[in-house]
């Protein structure tokens, strides 16, 4: 078997294999608007909102909809969350953009086994999954001043993962994490 999935290898348990055939079928390919080579990330975020015909990589595909970047991204993350045919298929797409895709470097982010940063406020977020956590999380930060730093303190085991990838897409920093500590810097207004 292949070290990707395909819908063939979800068997019976999920009828709408429609997210995972559809990056299956448009891997590859390039952005419609400016030929560069789109991701596979792109592509489920296009397949979700009905663009499967005329993909866009994520630096066009907000400025063809007139649409704030990190809003729309947390929107799409959001909907892809609810449904586990899209969650299947974001997580192959995942897989499949780290097996594909450099390496970029985050230099805001600090991975550090102590927790010796000086957060302003902290909150236990307990096992709040994914969509929970980070909207949870949003509305905390949006009542902090700017640059204020959060501890939080996330048991959910997705958290590794899913903490660091908001923080890229909404802009706030993650300064330093050790799960399931956490501390994220807000954003500037």
């Amino acid at each position: 078997m292949s070290e990707f999935l395909t819908p063939h290898d979800l068997g019976e348990e999920l009828d709408d294999s429609l997210p995972l055939r559809e990056l299956n079928r448009l891997l590859g390919g390039t952005c419609i608007d400016c030929a560069t080579p789109y991701a596979a990330r792109d592509v489920v975020f296009n397949v979700a909102l009905g663009f499967a015909n005329a993909v866009r990589c994520w630096q066009c595909l907000p400025r063809r909809l007139g649409r704030n970047s990190s809003e729309l991204r947390q929107q799409l993350l959001e909907y892809v969350n609810r449904r586990e045919c899209y969650r299947l298929a974001w997580q192959e797409a995942v897989k499949r953009d780290d097996a594909t895709l450099e390496p970029v470097e985050v230099s805001e982010t600090v991975v550090v086994a102590s927790t010796s940063i000086e957060a302003d406020t902290a909150w236990d977020a307990g096992d709040l999954g994914c969509g929970e956590l980070v909207m949870a999380l949003r509305m905390r930060l949006k009542n902090l001043p700017p640059g204020s730093v959060v501890q939080v303190t996330a048991t959910d085991p997705a958290a590794p993962e899913d903490l660091p990838a908001w923080c890229r897409l909404s802009g706030h920093t993650l300064v330093a994490m050790a799960h399931p500590n956490y501390f994220i810097r807000r954003k500037g207004d």
